[in-house]
């Protein structure tokens, strides 16, 4: 892309923040001052963090440590779930460990999070052992390299559980078991506009840990999203239909996560496993919400977010999110504010829904721990 054609995508972004501060009630001055400089200083300092997250302390930091971490916890590896817990998304995390804590052994990477998201956690679940992830202040590891660190330094079959995915059908956990030529498990997954190439949607994912190490061992490369692929994997990718500015996604012009490992293990003549599920409402998955920031969220968005800071009933949460949502402080106080447009009031009907699932499931799963 250009520099002209740079600018106008920096243009239309700008226009859109700007509207959706605006639609939130801020005024008009105050927006172009204030709220708009901050949310890009915001945004290029995480640009420069993640370079320096992924690139520095990725490579040299936290791997020693969490080799360290993993070697106190040699007994329970081999079928454990990671959770990686980004900072702000307590609200969304405490309902979907509460549905699994009694059916899954987890482990949380507290990636980005802060130390006192760290001490509600544990408060919660001192059971659930921690590792902190090392990263810039206010800023995250890139999803792809967190899964680089649990492929290397994990020599047992491991899964990821998104923390904004809700499991209500438990007979998820009993599939968890590789045919011969299964090299990954998934809930769901998508296919490319030709229909050629099925991936994974990662937000439920079990690896089948022998597979991935030795392709990775094997082509140089990882889990990360990839715009210019090393040889020999692109040579490898090309003999595969994967030229260069060829991708899963139709709408990408570069490798996602996990696609140039997908690819070359189909290559390798390995198959996604599909896990099935007892009824089609067996799983909800918000999804972005640890994407951006607040700034960036429209009205519908935001409706979510207090629907779920109501939902786990934290007041700690409620005074630290408090900014994801200014300036509303209830569900019910924004709704007044939604374009009352088909698609939104489906989106609002839908999560509306969730909120009473989620609400039922956890009574029963409080109920049953105290029998």
């Amino acid at each position: 892309m250009g520099l002209v054609g740079q600018l106008r995508v920096n243009l239309r972004s700008a226009r859109m923040l700007y509207q959706r501060l605006r639609d939130r009630g801020h005024g008009r001055v105050g927006t172009v001052v204030w709220r708009l400089p901050q949310a890009v200083a915001v945004r290029a300092y995480r640009k420069l963090a993640y370079a320096i997250n992924d690139g520095v302390l990725q490579r040299w930091v936290t791997p020693g440590r969490f080799r360290r971490f993993q070697s106190g916890l040699a007994d329970c590896l081999g079928g454990h779930f990671y959770v990686i817990v980004m900072p702000q998304t307590l609200h969304f995390l405490l309902p979907c460990l509460r549905l699994v804590n009694n059916d899954l052994r987890v482990i949380l990477l507290l990636n980005g999070a802060h130390r006192w998201e760290a001490d509600l956690l544990r408060a919660h679940w001192p059971h659930l052992p921690q590792f902190r992830v090392a990263t810039m202040p206010n800023s995250s590891a890139g999803h792809g390299s967190m899964i680089n660190m649990l492929l290397r330094h994990n020599p047992r079959d491991f899964g990821l559980l998104d923390h904004d995915l809700y499991l209500f059908d438990k007979t998820v956990l009993t599939q968890l078991l590789f045919a011969d030529e299964e090299f990954l498990l998934c809930l769901l997954s998508d296919a490319s506009a030709d229909g050629k190439w099925v991936y994974p949607l990662t937000h439920f994912l079990y690896f089948r840990v022998e597979v991935f190490r030795c392709l990775m061992a094997k082509y140089g490369v990882g889990a990360q999203s990839y715009r210019q692929v090393p040889e020999p994997a692109r040579s490898r990718l090309a003999a595969l239909g994967l030229n260069d500015g060829a991708a899963m996604k139709s709408y990408h012009d570069f490798y996602d996560t996990l696609h140039v490992l997908l690819a070359l293990a189909y290559g390798e003549g390995f198959s996604l496993g599909q896990i099935e599920l007892a009824t089609d409402d067996g799983v909800y998955h918000v999804g972005g919400t640890s994407i951006g920031t607040h700034h960036t969220k429209d009205l519908a968005h935001l409706y979510i977010q207090l629907r779920f800071l109501e939902l786990a009933g934290e007041p700690q949460l409620r005074r630290r999110y408090a900014a994801l949502t200014a300036p509303f402080t209830s569900a019910s106080e924004l709704r007044k504010r939604l374009p009352e447009t088909p698609q939104t009031m489906h989106q609002m009907l839908v999560v509306d829904r969730l909120i009473d699932r989620l609400q039922c499931a956890l009574a029963r799963e409080k109920s049953a721990a105290s029998c």
